[in-house]
């Protein structure tokens, strides 16, 4: 059985209350997982561990980075993520930030792929209400779209959908 990583940061409890729903729906179903919360002083290196990796991370700001995420990014130096397979999901909020909605999941996708990563786990856009996101990628986005501001009510049944979904794209 291959142990997933699930990698978190959050400045709220929403992308870490979503972590711990994602782990608990994969331990169900049998799979192995190590949640992991990115700190200010966690080496990236670690991403590399495992074999499959989940990595949430909200947007802040005007299409920022969550914190920790954005100290981690800037050091990813060389590592590479050849044979990787690793799937993303962010927290945001469309009404208040319709044209940066997700932009963070697409700027982690977009460096992860660029370093060899197959990025699966993309989502599809057709159920929300936002003008503009760094995360599109024709009519998907590059991970799971959670919005716990304006759709607190639909996340868990997405959570459940995405999970089954990468538990198939990971060949679990």
């Amino acid at each position: 059985m291959k142990k997933l990583g699930l990698f978190y940061g959050s400045d709220s409890s929403n992308t870490e209350d979503a972590s711990n729903e994602m782990a608990e729906l994969l331990q169900q179903a049998g799979h192995e997982v190590e949640v992991i919360e990115v700190i200010n002083r966690m080496d990236p290196a670690r991403l590399n561990e495992f074999e499959n990796v989940i990595v949430g991370c909200p947007t802040w700001d005007i299409g920022e980075l969550q914190s920790d995420w954005e100290r981690v990014y800037k050091h990813l130096g060389d590592i590479r993520f050849d044979g990787q397979k690793i799937a993303l999901f962010g927290c945001g909020d469309a009404s208040g930030y319709p044209d940066t909605f997700q932009d963070a999941i697409g700027i982690l996708g977009k460096e992860f792929r660029e370093r060899g990563a197959t990025i699966v786990g993309l989502w599809p856009t057709e159920d929300y209400d936002f003008s503009q996101s760094e995360a599109l990628e024709d009519d998907h986005f590059l991970g799971l779209a959670l919005d716990y501001d304006n759709e607190a009510d639909k996340s868990s049944e997405r959570i459940a959908a995405w999970v089954e979904q990468i538990i198939r794209e990971f060949e679990l």
